[in-house]
């Protein structure tokens, strides 16, 4: 005799509606970068607070467009990432101000090692190391991945 209840599956389909649909619900939405140049104050809660009007423009709420950015960019110049829809993106990307509206894109390292990465074994001798000085006063190259 099963002694589950007759309701346990539509309990589940209820879970599932009321749990998973609203995660799911604005699915097309992608990180975008939005570079806006040269930041115009030099307090970055003004910066921010152009972002927050920049995109309260185009969701028609300032709830909406806060719920939407995921960092401001501030100090060096000004931007901010922002979960949005391709029409969003665009809309915003007419924007006076806006000079720039991509998507996110993810980059794996090729290395954290650099010696590993061009086949060099640091303690074995080597004539490109020893011409090299040993990489002594060479920067090999500089990568921000976020």
């Amino acid at each position: 005799m099963d002694s589950r209840s007759p309701f346990l599956p539509t309990l589940h389909l209820i879970l599932v509606l009321v749990v998973v649909l609203p995660i799911f619900a604005d699915a097309s939405s992608r990180l975008y970068i939005v570079y806006m140049g040269e930041k115009k104050h030099d307090d970055p809660s003004v910066v921010t607070a152009s972002h927050h009007d920049a995109l309260t423009s185009v969701f028609g709420s300032k709830d909406e467009a806060m719920k939407s950015i995921v960092y401001s960019y501030k100090h060096g110049f000004s931007g901010f990432a922002a979960m949005l829809t391709e029409s969003q993106a665009e809309e915003l990307a007419k924007l006076p101000g806006v000079v720039s509206v991509k998507p996110n894109t993810y980059h794996k390292a090729h290395t954290t090692r650099s010696w590993d990465f061009l086949g060099l074994n640091y303690y074995e001798q080597s004539n490109l190391l020893k011409k090299a000085n040993y990489g002594e006063d060479v920067i090999v190259g500089v990568i921000d991945s976020g």
